[in-house]
């Protein structure tokens, strides 16, 4: 659910619907959500974003609906209503993804004001950039009804203590760190002890370190009492160097390695990477792969770091798809060779790449789209005195 945007969706790939200001405990059951259960029971596609995954299983590929099926997950996510009626549509979620409010740190190539106050406020000091195809710079209207809606999700997981369905609680941003509501999180699942929770934060780990671990030992107190099974932390990082920083706007590699270290040792944390593969990314995710192999011969064999992605499907320039083949084929097998396949979550995310390979392969060239790209970094360079073309000579020197 996007509180700051007063919507739900069943997938962050979906289409968002309102959810209603007099019933809000119908957000997971919505008609809309209902009509897709129905047809999928059917073997059918529902459409509204459920075509990304139809696309890469089309292309013969793992999508992110099978990678989430076939992950190996430890618990059982099963909703309650369908342990006793498999035909069952309407159900009580036991994975809740709460995006609360837009307040960030870091402003990503990727994102926009609807996650970032850096890029509300960068796009408050620029104002709208539009050329050819190329739009954006617009700041996303603030949800009127914010401070009702954070109520009654409270009083939604309270109420009939719904709390204890959920096994997975998973809090994004924006940036967590930095969110009141982070906070308030952490003391309702103190207050409401759940044995069987896991509490997912996706950071983007520009936290200063004394706060960093703060929080962290705080968990720890957390799971030691049995309030929650365990704490994961799923690091958003695409790839590795100074092209990475310039992708996440922002971004502290040094920073963001001294966090990620503190959690080495601790076998109650589980530790994810999470990346956003984009045009810009591909050519530097290998590093990424070598530094998660390096981080994982450090880590207890038992519980090792997973590495999970997605393409990027906004803005459309930064697609990886536009380029079809003859740009990444050396760099796709470079990855290939770094990514191992020493566990079942290894093996899972090995393939789910190979599918995201298949689609981009499979895609024809849009030179339109590569054009727009180089008009929008040289929109961001202005506005933050970056120079694209020093990081990304491949690009720079792409036909027009």
């Amino acid at each position: 659910m996007y509180l700051g945007q007063g919507t739900s969706s069943s997938c962050h790939r979906t289409d968002q619907a309102p959810i209603p200001l007099d019933n809000f405990a119908s957000f997971h059951n919505l008609p809309n959500k209902l009509a897709a259960r129905e047809l999928m029971k059917q073997g059918g596609w529902p459409q509204g974003g459920c075509q990304y995954c139809e696309q890469i299983e089309s292309a013969g590929g793992m999508s992110d609906r099978q990678y989430q099926l076939h992950a190996g997950h430890e618990q059982d996510r099963t909703p309650e209503e369908l342990l006793t009626d498999p035909d069952a549509v309407e159900v009580v979620p036991t994975i809740l993804e709460v995006y609360f409010n837009n307040v960030c740190n870091m402003a990503c190539l990727y994102c926009g004001s609807h996650f970032s106050t850096k890029w509300e406020e960068e796009n408050r000091r620029f104002g709208v950039f539009k050329q050819g195809n190329v739009n954006f710079g617009h700041n996303t209207p603030a949800n009127p009804n914010y401070e009702k809606m954070l109520a009654d999700f409270w009083t939604y997981l309270s109420e009939k203590d719904r709390y204890r369905h959920i096994r997975y609680y998973q809090i994004l941003g924006g940036e967590p760190f930095f969110q009141k509501e982070f906070d308030t999180s952490i003391d309702f699942w103190e207050s409401h002890p759940n044995p069987e929770l896991t509490f997912n934060i996706i950071t983007n780990l520009k936290v200063p370190p004394k706060k960093f671990r703060a929080y962290i030992d705080r968990f720890g107190k957390m799971v030691e009492s049995g309030a929650l099974k365990r704490l994961q932390i799923t690091g958003s990082i695409d790839a590795w160097g100074p092209q990475e920083e310039y992708v996440r706007w922002g971004l502290d590699l040094e920073e963001w390695t001294e966090n990620w270290e503190y959690l080495l040792d601790k076998d109650w944390v589980v530790m994810c990477v999470n990346s956003a593969m984009s045009a810009l990314t591909i050519k530097t995710a290998p590093e990424l792969v070598e530094k998660i192999n390096a981080w994982n011969d450090r880590r207890n064999p038992w519980n090792p770091i997973s590495y999970s992605f997605m393409s990027v499907m906004t803005p459309p320039e930064l697609v990886p798809d536009i380029f079809g083949p003859g740009v990444f084929e050396q760099d796709f097998e470079r990855l290939l060779a770094a990514m191992r396949e020493r566990n079942p979550s290894e093996v899972s995310a090995k393939e789910h790449m190979r599918g995201i390979i298949k689609q981009v392969l499979h895609a024809p060239k849009n030179q339109d789209r590569i054009d727009d790209l180089k008009v929008y970094l040289t929109e961001i360079d202005r506005r933050r005195g970056t120079d694209w073309t020093v990081l990304f000579p491949w690009l720079a020197s792409l036909p027009a």
